[in-house]
């Protein structure tokens, strides 16, 4: 069985939905609940959440909390995630995933917060994946990662296409304006991964056991350049939601001159307050030339050993 529903003032709560076909729980709609599910086994996602008017900047106030999903995806293996979402200004906070294939959490959308959330187990069969993965967006953003833990997120599993490489947190191709803190990474390849955007905080995390803590590129400077600049890809998403006129220009005021402003450089990306422990290469794989030369900042990340409990 799978649940879709389209309203509006809602609670789901407490059931369990197990060892069905598709997706297990679908819900669009503004001021719900969907809390303390139990999903497993089932063939492809586990619960989708949205609601929201991206436009509008209207804010669709759901909350998805409390629930344990794990085993998903054993039909369909890549790009259905324990959760995706979508939408304006919805809450996911205190769920348990664990033991998926590809991501666990995947999706798109504006003032979102992401909170308390644990994440283990995943993307072991996958390469150029996240346990939380966004990307391709320059109006997707106000969105809050903090106080997770991310454990185990790597490939396992002999990978066909390049090498392994698996994020806890994968802001992909130039996605911008999130803020991640307070998150503990255990046994992750790459804890926090900014692919060429701007204006995201990574403070006050925690790195243990990881290959490289933090990833920041400059691709739009190179390969993505094209999706940049005036015409392109971002700059037609701009256009779609009047980013220049109420309520995108007061909202976001840092878009209203993007394109006067360096546009391509991965700029105004702050690490900082951050400790690691026991890193197979380096906290950063980004010299400080590049990351200066980028109008980043990188200050005060600390090598401090605690326990991981």
């Amino acid at each position: 069985m799978s649940l879709l529903c389209v309203v509006d003032d809602i609670v789901l709560s407490d059931f369990e939905v197990a060892n069905n076909g598709a997706t297990s729980v679908t819900v669009y709609g503004i001021n719900s609940e969907v809390g303390r599910l139990t999903v497993f086994g089932n063939g492809c996602g586990g619960v989708h959440l949205s609601g929201g008017d991206q436009k509008t900047l209207t804010r669709g106030n759901n909350t998805l909390g409390g629930c344990n999903i794990t085993n998903w995806s054993r039909w369909k293996r890549t790009y259905q995630p324990g959760i995706s979402w979508g939408g304006v200004g919805n809450t996911y906070i205190g769920n348990v995933l664990s033991y998926g294939p590809h991501s666990g959490i995947l999706g798109g959308g504006n003032d979102c917060a992401f909170t308390h959330n644990s994440l283990s187990n995943l993307c072991y069969e996958a390469t150029d994946s996240g346990g939380f993965y966004t990307g391709r967006s320059w109006i997707d953003r106000g969105n809050v990662i903090a106080y997770n833990v991310f454990k185990s997120i790597k490939a396992t599993e002999n990978v066909v296409l390049g090498a392994k490489s698996v994020q806890a947190i994968y802001l992909d191709d130039q996605m911008s304006g999130y803020d991640i803190y307070g998150n503990m990474f255990v046994d992750c390849h790459c804890g926090s991964f900014i692919g060429g955007g701007r204006r995201n905080t990574v403070h006050l995390n925690r790195y243990y056991n990881c290959t490289v803590a933090v990833h920041i590129d400059n691709r739009g400077m190179n390969w993505q350049n094209a999706d940049c600049k005036k015409g392109g890809m971002f700059d037609q998403q701009l256009q779609s939601v009047n980013y220049q006129h109420p309520p995108w220009s007061t909202h976001y005021p840092e878009l209203v001159n993007i394109f006067n402003d360096h546009p391509c450089l991965p700029a105004y990306n702050i690490v900082e307050d951050n400790e690691y422990c026991n890193l197979t290469e380096k906290f950063i794989d980004a010299s400080s030339q590049q990351t200066e030369e980028w109008m980043s900042t990188v200050t005060d990340n600390l090598e401090i050993c605690r326990p991981t409990q």
